[in-house]
C-alpha cells in the first residue's frame, strides 16, 4: 500500500507582496499562511470557490 507524506515544502516565495490574487480581492501580503494555501490550491485547480475570508 502506497500513503502520501504531507505536503512540508514552503509557501510560493512571493517576490512581490502587491501583486493581487487572482482568486480574491487581496493583495498577496494580505495572505496569511492558510489564505496563501486555499488560494494557490483554488488557482491550480481551476475550483470556482470564492475567498475564504468571506
Amino acid at each position: 500500500m502506497t500513503t502520501s507524506e504531507p505536503l512540508t515544502t514552503p509557501e510560493p516565495l512571493i517576490t512581490d507582496p502587491d501583486l493581487s490574487c487572482d482568486v480574491c480581492p487581496h493583495p498577496w501580503r494580505e495572505h496569511d499562511p492558510l489564505g496563501v494555501r486555499y488560494c494557490t490550491a483554488t488557482a491550480a485547480s481551476a475550483l470556482p470557490r470564492g475567498c475564504i475570508c468571506s
